[in-house]
């Protein structure tokens, strides 16, 4: 296990969980992660080379729009596959609540990397020095601090929080229907 510095290791998936909640048909989460995912390898290959898990180009608007599109074009298709493992491994009980449809549209793929790439580097914008999420138009970081490191941790963990509330009402809603035929 590789033990990375204090901000590296917080996630960004609690805000794409709560959208994914209210929005369930409006984006794919598994492009929201892959496109996470992706954009990270940037801080995570340059720690493991060199101790500093720094952000110079990914973590840019640019960069991040080149992560969204190769999340939402080469990994729709992984991404569905993963979706249908997934709910291979499920019983039939556990299929009722957890079982998803795993085709995902390419508006779907795009809204999710985009909301996944873009979402990830404002929230690292306001936490690294080192992001320049304007770059080539604006040198420096004009965000970073703007909200303190706990209140942006503890908002995106409200975020995965209130997710799961309105996760489970959407499942009843949509079970209701169902239990009384």
């Amino acid at each position: 296990v590789v033990a990375l510095p204090p901000g590296e290791r917080e996630g960004h998936f609690g805000p794409g969980a709560l959208i994914k909640a209210v929005a369930p048909a409006g984006f794919c989460w598994s492009s929201f992660a892959l496109a996470n995912m992706l954009i990270d390898l940037e801080p995570v290959t340059l720690y493991l080379l060199t101790g500093d898990p720094a952000h110079p180009w990914l973590h840019t608007l640019l960069g991040a729009l080149a992560v969204a599109a190769l999340a939402a074009t080469l990994g729709r298709r992984p991404c569905e596959w993963a979706l249908r493992c997934w709910n291979r491994w499920l019983s039939p009980a556990q299929a009722r609540w957890l079982g998803v449809d795993a085709a995902i549209s390419p508006r779907q793929a795009w809204v999710g990397a985009l909301l996944g790439t873009l979402s990830h580097l404002a929230l690292d914008a306001l936490m690294h020095a080192d992001v320049r999420p304007l770059w080539p138009l604006l040198a420096g970081n004009p965000w970073r601090g703007a909200v303190s490191l706990g209140a942006l941790h503890l908002g995106c963990v409200a975020a995965a929080v209130a997710a799961l509330p309105v996760w489970l009402a959407c499942r009843l809603r949509r079970r209701a229907p169902q239990a009384q035929e």
